[in-house]
């Protein structure tokens, strides 16, 4: 049982993980660093060098959007991604072959396990669709979407194996508020990607140059984005306030509204200082760490005993 448990954790810890290089790739325009899928270049092993490049080499950077040259640094960059997502999918089957012969006992974490692999498997062939479509703002979206249920599912295991699901009272009123907390969140993810797209389009326009200038002219999506984050601050705070009583609750909300205000800082950092690079992966981060903490509260969330 402890393997078991152990295994979840590496496998949630991996999870994020994955995002992060994700994030990597989205920032540094490396998503078609291996313009072909599962090979690079077709090869197993991408080349470190223009050298190495097969004799056809010239089909696949014509599947590139940013200036149809090999850079080694962004094929690798690339490259590791993948691999990162190969080791999740390993990580996965592990996880279902060591809870399979416990399926009676543990059968909720079994089948949060089949749900974990079953995503983790579509997310390997939508990567491919989206390098098909290259990288195609949708795409690029769903793709991010199937990270979050990843994330999601893998939190349920966890909590379902240490029989933490249900298990703290919640009054009615706090958790109408938190629902409604992670339905504005989601409104706040969907008005991100409407700012990536954009800063996606300007930054291909430029050349991936000047990118302090990316966020000129922002849609009317960024302003409503920027704005609605203190909605969100103030909910969680609310509910932080709401349950200054309940020790547990009252420090996991306010964890909760620490990682917020982390989230409008990075995005303060965006803005404000000519959109540095690292700040854009970490503000991806941290949004799916509040999506994580805000549902962990709401699946351990039971019923108001007082009804």
């Amino acid at each position: 049982m402890r393997f078991i448990r152990n295994w979840a954790v590496a496998t949630f810890i991996l999870t994020f993980l994955v995002i992060i290089a994700g994030g990597v790739v989205r920032t540094t325009q490396s998503g078609m660093g291996c313009p072909d899928w599962p090979r690079c270049f077709g090869k197993w092993i991408p080349p470190t060098s223009a050298s190495e490049l097969p004799a056809d080499y010239e089909k696949y950077l014509r599947k590139q959007d940013i200036d149809h040259s090999f850079n080694a640094v962004h094929t690798w960059i690339e490259y590791v991604n993948r691999l990162l997502g190969a080791l999740l999918g390993v990580f996965a089957v592990i996880q279902v072959a060591a809870l399979i012969g416990k399926r009676h006992q543990l059968k909720r974490p079994y089948n949060f396990s089949l749900l974990f692999l079953l995503v983790v498997v579509l997310t390997g062939l939508f990567g491919a669709i989206v390098v098909k479509l290259n990288l195609a703002h949708l795409s690029i979206t769903v793709h991010l979407l199937f990270a979050v249920i990843l994330i999601l599912a893998q939190l349920a295991l966890l909590l379902s194996l240490r029989a933490k699901m249900n298990t703290v009272t919640v009054d009615a009123a706090t958790k109408k508020a938190l629902v409604a907390f992670l339905l504005i969140l989601f409104v706040q993810c969907s008005l991100g990607t409407v700012v990536r797209m954009h800063v996606d389009d300007v930054s291909k326009a430029l050349d991936y140059t000047n990118r302090e200038t990316w966020l000129d002219n922002s849609p009317v999506a960024f302003l409503v984005h920027r704005s609605f984050s203190w909605a969100v601050l103030l909910l969680s705070l609310y509910m932080a306030w709401k349950n200054r009583n309940h020790a547990m609750l009252k420090s996991s909300f306010f964890i909760l509204s620490g990682i917020i205000l982390l989230i409008m800082a990075t995005g303060i950092i965006l803005y404000e200082l000519g959109m540095p690079a690292a700040a854009q992966p970490m503000h991806l981060l941290l949004a799916t760490i509040a999506i994580t903490q805000g549902f962990s509260i709401l699946l351990r969330a039971g019923k108001d005993s007082s009804r």
